[in-house]
């Protein structure tokens, strides 16, 4: 990465941002209202990543967790595309799992499409472990979703 990473906790003036990296990553995209209501959701946590002080900030990507009876659930994540390949998104996805853990959560899950495979490389990298599949899982094209999941137990992130 050619400048240092900072990762903090998004507010009301990055959603917009998100939102633009949401609409160019994804084929379905949330809409902006999601973005927003996710900010107002008491279990949601945005977490932004971004060039490091003294650099002027810019969203180079986002991860969406909501954290549940001891139990992390990994909503989104994304890097801007011009940002990708370079760990963003594994610096964001260490660090929410890292938070969740602190926060007490024991395991975390997500879903990903079998055909994306950048993010499922990223994940079992991490030790992610397939552990089902939740059929016709994205409405766009009916495609599965493999359901993934990371202990947090007696784990060092």
């Amino acid at each position: 990465m050619s400048s240092p990473l900072a990762i903090r906790r998004a507010s009301l003036t990055d959603i917009s941002s998100i939102w633009q990296i949401e609409k160019v990553s994804f084929t379905s995209p949330w809409s902006l209202w999601c973005f927003l209501s996710e900010l107002s959701n008491p279990f949601s946590t945005i977490l932004v990543a971004g060039p490091a002080p003294p650099q002027p900030w810019e969203t180079w990507g986002y991860l969406i967790y909501w954290l549940a009876a001891q139990e992390m659930h990994i909503m989104n994540l994304a890097t801007h595309p011009q940002k990708r390949r370079r760990g963003i998104a594994r610096a964001l996805l260490r660090e929410g799992l890292a938070q969740a853990q602190q926060q007490g959560a024991v395991v975390a899950w997500l879903e990903v499409r079998p055909s994306n495979q950048a993010a499922i490389a990223l994940y079992t990298s991490l030790g992610f472990q397939k552990t089902g599949v939740r059929p016709r899982y994205y409405e766009d094209n009916q495609e599965d979703a493999w359901l993934l999941a990371f202990s947090l137990a007696e784990r060092e992130i």
